[in-house]
């Protein structure tokens, strides 16, 4: 049971919260935004010396809500925020090619939370950092594989659906990912007026490989990297 002190003590917090809320500056508004992202993995069967991977452009949208005390202020966003990669395995040898081009495009529900410092207190330039949580939506993977010999070369192209869940499915014509997506992220930024331009760099920390049909742990290991360019209007800002 609730002791007399205790109660006096739970009531002052909320109080406390209640009256620090209340003094910050709120505002929210639009954030639009470019992903350059790649999937960093481990894979026994893959020799790392035959990949050739390069950044995918993709786009990220949502809101963006800030909460300012002072020079400090705390950011959560809700944003549609597309990742994957693109990757190249060449197992050509001496009077053979055979090249595998490989494009992901992974969709994520994204919700990160940073704490953000401006110099200035409501303008200037700024650093932030925080975690973020995203929940996979779907996505594709195409594939195009070139096979060369003896002035013979023979292409074919092919797209996987892509589902999200803990354990993947034996019969299924699907790719599956890990859920959920989580990390932290961290970089600059400039705020003037209702307008903020943030650069940053999102580190996935959960493994991406999902356990196999029949619950093992998976050997390999992929996460998202993704380098992020965003800018962000605030309503009702000074």
């Amino acid at each position: 049971m609730l002791t007399s002190t205790r109660i006096i003590a739970l009531a002052a917090v909320l109080a406390l919260g209640g009256t620090t809320l209340a003094q910050a500056q709120v505002t929210i508004g639009p954030r639009i935004g470019l992903n350059l992202a790649d999937i960093s993995f481990k894979f026994e069967d893959i020799d790392d010396a035959d990949l050739d991977t390069k950044l995918l452009v993709a786009p990220q949208a949502g809101i963006t809500l800030n909460a300012a005390f002072g020079n400090l202020a705390l950011q959560p966003s809700l944003l549609f925020s597309q990742k994957g990669t693109k990757v190249t395995v060449d197992e050509s040898s001496p009077g053979f090619s055979n090249v595998t081009e490989t494009t992901a495009r992974l969709n994520y529900l994204e919700l990160p939370v940073n704490l953000v410092y401006t110099t200035g207190g409501t303008e200037g330039f700024q650093v932030f950092a925080g975690p973020y949580i995203g929940f996979g939506l779907g996505g594709k993977i195409k594939q195009k594989y070139t096979v060369s010999q003896s002035g013979t070369t023979i292409s074919e192209s092919e797209s996987y659906k892509v589902k999200f869940a803990s354990k993947s499915k034996s019969n299924s014509d699907a790719e599956y990912f890990n859920q959920p997506d989580f990390g932290v992220n961290g970089g600059v930024g400039y705020k003037t007026g209702p307008f903020q331009v943030q650069a940053g760099y999102s580190l996935g920390l959960n493994n991406m490989v999902p356990k196999d049909s029949d619950g093992a742990k998976p050997d390999s290991k992929s996460h998202n990297r993704v380098i992020q360019f965003s800018l962000s209007y605030f309503f009702g800002s000074n």
